[in-house]
């Protein structure tokens, strides 16, 4: 079954027929270690660009930390690491 949900998502690449393929075989979206750091750089990108232009705009931490929660969905743990690493670099 873990072959056949892989190729699943693959050959569908995210589209719209992945969560409906996946299911009818019954099985779960893998992601693989590669897919799992991509998706942490992307966070990781989108963290920084939002920090950098709200320390411009000059919101405080408070507020900086709602935008990391409500516009990428990071944890209120990991917008709070984020914020700590990447703030000084803008401040």
């Amino acid at each position: 079954m873990g072959s056949v949900n892989t190729i699943i998502t693959h050959r569908t690449n995210g589209n719209q027929n992945e969560e409906r393929l996946v299911h009818i075989m019954g099985g779960v979206i893998i992601e693989t270690e590669s897919e799992k750091l991509i998706r942490r750089g992307r966070a990781e990108r989108k963290a920084r660009m939002l920090i950098e232009i709200s320390l411009e705009e000059g919101l405080g931490d408070s507020a900086i930390l709602k935008k990391l929660q409500d516009k990428i969905g990071l944890s209120s743990e990991q917008a709070g690491i984020y914020l700590a690493q990447y703030g000084k670099q803008f401040a």
